[in-house]
């Protein structure tokens, strides 16, 4: 993701597809708030359109919950060709609430037809403020290094200079996949290898996936196609001869909502990509987005995603095993302040101070210039073009014919296992080290790589109540495994007695079904009140500083703050009827 030089919210028409009526209302992300638009259903395999239609009548028959939201017109539409995942779209998604979404879904996720059920929820999202998940990095600051001033600085820093002068690689044949904001006339990426006829606009439904420069990250699909495949003077591409194939998923790159992104991969599969990549990512993204992935790398696609910019953790996709998670670096080889970093980081690529093109407007005239930006989006940009040159250099029909769907693993294992080493990097918190596209190019394959990989195939079953309540650890980094189990006590006790004290019956209470677990995982991962509540309940509401001056105010400012905050109000506000149940009942 990016941090853009302007970020114009404006509210786009809302427009229907006539001919997919129930698939979304509008075309925009809402401006406030979430939109349910409807529940994704795995139905375990690609069924026709005759069986899914008897499918969704025999839910609603058998499904209160579920024939409350939707009507005998609705319909199933798979995510993709080949996929066992559907879209339920509601007609009306302003009038469902999150909690109704959640109802539904645990009334449907028992019923036999089905292997596992979600909400397809849509919220207006914003990264969290530096100053209140700072990350573990070092270097750079609000301005550009001098090393970030050679327009070809973040190329030459990964190597991808010498790669493709002593391998003649340009990335030409390699076509990449790019789910963003849409593309722009910009000259730095205008042409022939920008494929606009293979590409689509899931946001809008239609067949061009042009950016309307709207919403919060206008231009920003045009920023990273740019760093990917430029071939202009005056900009400085990794894969110059490599083509893009534009895919509009949204108006903004911080993702809370990933069914477009779901349906964008099959796309891309479907339309000859051999990478993808995803300078996106939100903190919850469910598990259709993961079958969707563990598909189109089964069929030899490579993916690469964001880190993210200022999260506390890696964010999704970039955090699923498969995916080649990117963080970002600056122009004195260190990282980038505002990168998130975590053991889900695979490498770091250049993404302070990265020259790309800039689309923005000026008094409703459209105009392009280039210039520096910061975000792991540049980072993921830059690692995707570099795996444009490998997959030029090696071929990807031969590739493909030698290891089939463990590509992806081969590709991420030699990245990582060839990169650029730093004295003193932090290799638990950014990857191996810095991406080398000369060493990359150098390095022999192996004679069979490694497993393929999956992320998620079915619902989870019930193990144990610690590893349900170890889901919730990578969204609450800052709690020790010890302190999310007193936190998860406190939320979900029988109460408190008069004294103040935890009842004894609370202690070692087993968690929830695992379907609650899955609400109440979305709601920390999507919700910073209830986010709060957990760090709260935790101990870990503020840490106060050791200076001798402040700390009696700054002690008592942090009792006051635990004390406002109600661990289970946060959460009990937007949850569904079991989980406010789960909630007061334990």
């Amino acid at each position: 993701m990016a941090t853009t030089a302007s970020k114009r919210a404006a509210k786009k028409t809302a427009k229907t597809a006539s001919e997919r009526p129930s698939k979304r209302r509008s075309a925009s992300t809402p401006a406030s708030g979430p939109e349910v638009r409807g529940l994704i259903l795995d139905l375990g395999d690609p069924l026709s359109a005759a069986e899914r239609r008897k499918i969704i009548a025999q839910l609603r028959a058998d499904v209160p919950e579920f024939a409350a939201l939707t009507t005998a017109k609705s319909i199933a539409r798979p995510l993709g060709k080949g996929a066992s995942d559907v879209l339920v779209a509601f007609h009306d998604s302003e009038r469902v609430s999150v909690a109704q979404a959640w109802n539904a879904v645990h009334a449907l996720r028992p019923h036999p037809l089905l292997a596992d059920c979600e909400p397809a929820v849509r919220i207006r999202a914003t990264a969290p403020e530096p100053q209140v998940f700072a990350t573990r990095s070092s270097g750079g600051g609000d301005r550009d290094l001098p090393g970030s001033l050679p327009r070809d600085w973040s190329l030459k820093a990964v190597g991808a200079d010498r790669a493709r002068a002593q391998f003649g690689v340009t990335g030409a044949g390699v076509r990449v996949g790019h789910p963003d904001t849409g593309y722009t006339a910009h000259p730095q990426i205008a042409g022939p290898r920008l494929r606009i006829g293979d590409g689509y606009d899931f946001v809008a439904d239609a067949a061009d996936p042009r950016d309307p420069m709207t919403g919060s990250h206008p231009g920003h699909g045009t920023a990273t196609a740019s760093v990917i495949f430029s071939g202009a003077t005056d900009l400085h591409g990794v894969a110059p001869g490599a083509e893009v194939v534009p895919l509009r998923v949204s108006d903004s790159v911080i993702h809370f909502d990933f069914a477009n992104v779901a349906e964008a991969l099959y796309r891309a599969r479907d339309r000859g990509c051999h990478l993808v990549s995803m300078s996106l990512g939100g903190p919850w993204a469910g598990r259709a987005l993961e079958r969707a992935v563990d598909r189109v790398i089964a069929d030899g696609l490579i993916l690469l995603a964001a880190a993210g910019n200022q999260w506390p953790f890696v964010v999704y996709p970039a955090k699923l095993d498969n995916v080649v998670g990117v963080a970002a670096s600056n122009a004195d080889t260190k990282p980038w302040r505002g990168s998130a970093s975590g053991a889900a980081v695979d490498i770091t690529a250049p993404g302070e101070s990265v020259w790309r093109a800039y689309a923005h407007k000026v008094s409703g005239a459209l105009r392009f210039d280039t210039e520096r930006s910061n975000g792991t989006s540049y980072a993921t940009a830059t690692t995707a073009g570099v795996c444009a040159l490998w997959l030029q250099r090696h071929g990807v029909a031969a590739l493909r014919a030698r290891y089939g769907g463990r590509l992806a693993s081969v590709f991420m294992d030699l990245l990582k296992t060839h990169c650029r080493t730093v004295p003193g990097w932090n290799t638990r918190r950014y990857g191996p080290g810095l991406v080398d596209a000369a060493a990359l190019m150098a390095a022999p394959l192996p004679a069979f790589g490694g497993a393929v990989m999956r992320s998620a195939s079915r619902a989870p079953t019930r193990s144990t109540a610690a590893a349900d309540w170890a889901r919730l650890q990578p969204y609450l980094p800052e709690l020790t495994p010890k302190q999310l189990a007193s936190a998860a006590t406190k939320m979900f006790a029988a109460g408190e007695t008069a004294r103040g004290g935890m009842r004894a019956a609370a202690v070692g209470r087993p968690a929830p079904p695992p379907s609650l677990i899955d609400e109440i995982e979305f709601h920390v991962a999507t919700d910073p009140a209830v986010r709060a509540a957990f760090l709260a309940a935790g101990g870990m509401a503020a840490k106060p500083r050791k200076t001798t001056a402040n700390r009696a105010a700054t002690k008592s400012a942090v009792s006051r703050a635990k004390a406002a905050i109600d661990p289970l109000g946060a959460l009990r506000a937007k949850a569904s009827a079991a989980l406010r149940e789960a909630l007061t009942e334990q």
